[in-house]
């Protein structure tokens, strides 16, 4: 049976109808039930209460863990005590069950990248805030836990989107489609990495179907893209106009006054629009994952679902 941790989040909403579809005995845990959009079997419990975890790995050979908590201006303690101590609590679990650990991990643990695209042995350089941070040092547990027996691969997607969320790079594309964004900071020409859910969920159940223990991959489209050629395309579906060229310096003071996006700080909101972020898959394309959702096609879907929900 297969256990999966954040099920009724948006990526872990989308394995688990990707599992079922295969076939695959699927056991989700949830703190609330009511959430669940699926007809699949379910244990009510919490990563970060050992105990009601006990009874979601009865019969369970393979986890994949899913559950963090992703928004930025969450309190840290609360986001370190979900992502770093529910984390070293499935580990515990699956080395004590015998089971198989997928890790969905982040880019984030890597930071920003200079001229070239970063591989998955770049050193840890976590973005300024706690959910990256924590997915940090829950990678290297999860990594030393390999090296005492635990069966574990990780992955870290990139810039997630796709219909169902209005947090991480969707929550950038509903600012545009709603006219929050006009003025983009700096001129557009950093790389951003995206990649729809649906390739996502695929590349998960790849890696852990063959990839070997111990092992890391970056999760994101075959090609990144600079960030004025994503934007061009969310304002070309939602019929809306942006300017490029706001001069970060200007930028920044007005954000420290409002707040940057999605809860973020303002320096992180403008490391956004003026750094690159991009990761080499090569290795995720050697285990035989290819890309199937065209940048385009996601984007006119996503925006269609948030001006017509």
């Amino acid at each position: 049976m297969i256990l999966v941790t954040g099920a009724t989040g948006f990526i872990g909403s989308y394995l688990v109808r990707f599992l079922l579809e295969r076939g695959e005995d699927v056991m989700a845990l949830v703190r609330n039930p009511s959430k669940l959009k699926l007809n699949v079997k379910y244990v009510i419990g919490d990563v970060t209460d050992s105990k009601s975890l006990e009874k979601a790995f009865k019969d369970v050979d393979k986890v994949y863990h899913l559950a963090a908590i992703f928004r930025h201006g969450i309190n840290a303690k609360d986001v370190w005590r979900v992502n770093f101590e529910g984390t070293r609590n499935i580990v515990r679990l699956c080395m004590e069950y015998d089971c198989e650990l997928l890790h969905v991990s982040t880019t984030g643990v890597l930071g920003y990248a200079n001229s070239k695209p970063l591989d998955e042995d770049a050193p840890y350089r976590p973005n300024p805030n706690p959910y990256s941070q924590s997915k940090a040092e829950a990678e290297k547990f999860v990594l030393k836990a390999c090296k005492e027996g635990l069966k574990a691969k990780i992955v870290r997607p990139a810039f997630v989107y796709g219909v169902g969320s209005r947090y991480g790079l969707n929550l950038l594309i509903d600012m545009v489609v709603k006219g929050r964004i006009k003025f983009v900071i700096g001129k557009g020409q950093n790389y951003i990495h995206p990649i729809h859910v649906t390739d996502v969920v695929r590349a998960m159940v790849l890696v852990m179907e063959k990839a070997k223990s111990g092992e890391i991959f970056n999760l994101a489209n075959e090609k990144p893209v600079k960030i004025r050629e994503l934007l061009d395309l969310v304002a070309k579906y939602a019929g809306v106009k942006i300017h490029y060229g706001f001069p970060p310096k200007l930028a920044y003071i007005l954000l420290k006054l409002k707040g940057g996006i999605g809860g973020s700080s303002a320096k992180e909101t403008i490391m956004l629009f003026t750094k690159n972020w991009f990761y080499n898959v090569e290795k995720l394309k050697a285990l035989g994952w290819r890309q199937e959702i065209e940048l385009e096609d996601g984007i006119k879907e996503v925006v269609e679902w948030l001006r017509y929900p």
